[in-house]
């Protein structure tokens, strides 16, 4: 029997996250763990799996669905939980005593070291492991990987296009070159995925520092809250007008829309999250169309009847961007004569208003 390799030192901290990553779990350490703690590596196989739109983000969103209890998806594998193994077994010293190792999260361990054997290292990778993860198709890691709107041949061919004797192949998953998404919107999922923070202070960067790898789909006003301020600041504006705001909500739902994974985290209706993209899209208003009014200088705006602050603080933070659009095109705002200039239905507005957000009664007769 051949004897076990160590993990590296960074490998090491993969399984000290995976173990973190568990949960509110059965207490067996399976694949999918395993892939979250992989994705929030540093190197070529978390920079793979972020290439495909696998970030720590969204897989661990997608774990948390999938342990939330009432309403959570469900797995469709078991993880081979009926073949279990303490993690000494597979791991020797390296291993927990009392941790359980799923049966595919114990063959994917081994399988890491038996690829490492074959090149001659003393010591198994990250990238090891990721191999071993992605070549078990029944395994939960493979199914979080789609949970999380991943494919696995996607994170392959980032790892082979890192390898300089693998065949030249291109990314075809989310987040590749040609994902047909507008530049514009680029950043904005970009920081939904964690690939990259807003800009903050200091003093916010230091309280938030815990926060990196929530999903900010689930808290809408607070992303629109950071997107705002980076609207303005792409415009040349020190301080955001409403029609920075509303390029906000325009961006943030358009980005949602293609993460539903992400804005359907912890069971939510993301259309309730997210009304007031809702009822702006219903409006015929886009952000690209609303980004190049800006740009061009199509329409003319006034002053804001109040500070931008007031419409945000103004606005339930529980209740999604629905209260704060209702807000914003109720009265004569900034935001409002850029509604009113790209709106395909002016007459409609307020009947929209009712319509989308009937939780308030309208002006109109």
């Amino acid at each position: 029997m051949e004897t076990t390799l160590e993990p590296d030192w960074r490998t090491l901290g993969v399984l000290g996250a995976a173990r973190a990553a568990r949960g509110g779990g059965d207490g067996r350490l399976g694949t999918e763990h395993l892939l979250a703690a992989v994705a929030g590596t540093k190197g070529p196989a978390g920079e793979a799996l972020a290439a495909a739109g696998a970030t720590a983000t969204a897989l661990l969103a997608a774990l948390r669905d999938r342990q939330g209890g009432n309403g959570a998806a469900r797995w469709s594998s078991d993880d081979e939980a009926g073949a279990s193994v303490p993690a000494r077994d597979a791991l020797g010293p390296t291993g927990d005593r009392g941790l359980l190792l799923s049966g595919a999260a114990a063959r994917a361990l081994t399988g890491a070291m038996d690829r490492a054997r074959q090149g001659g290292e003393r010591k198994f990778t990250a990238e090891h492991l990721l191999r071993a993860l992605l070549a078990d198709r029944h395994a939960r890691a493979v199914e979080l990987l789609h949970a999380a709107g991943a494919a696995p041949r996607a994170v392959r061919d980032r790892l082979d296009a890192d390898d300089p004797e693998a065949p030249d192949t291109a990314p075809d998953g989310p987040g590749a070159p040609a994902d047909g998404l507008d530049p514009l919107l680029r950043p904005t999922r970009d920081a939904l995925l964690g690939r990259r923070p807003y800009p903050l202070p200091r003093w916010k960067r230091l309280l938030g520092r815990g926060s990196a790898k929530a999903n900010i789909a689930t808290t809408p006003m607070a992303w629109v809250r950071l997107e705002t301020d980076e609207q303005a600041q792409r415009l040349g504006r020190r301080a955001p007008g409403t029609e920075h705001v509303l390029l906000a909500v325009l961006a943030v739902h358009e980005i949602a829309c293609r993460h539903p994974q992400l804005a359907g985290g912890g069971g939510a209706d993301p259309a309730e999250r997210h009304a007031g993209g809702v009822l702006l899209a219903r409006l015929g208003l886009d952000y690209a169309r609303a980004h190049t009014a800006l740009t061009v200088g199509q329409v003319r705006l006034p002053a804001d009847p109040r500070a931008v602050d007031a419409y945000l603080d103004g606005a339930p933070a529980g209740q999604g961007t629905g209260p704060l659009v209702r807000t914003l095109l109720e009265e004569d705002t900034r935001a409002r004569r850029l509604a009113d200039t790209l709106c395909t239905d002016p007459d409609g507005l307020q009947r929209a208003l009712a319509a989308v957000l009937p939780d308030r009664p309208s002006d109109t007769p």
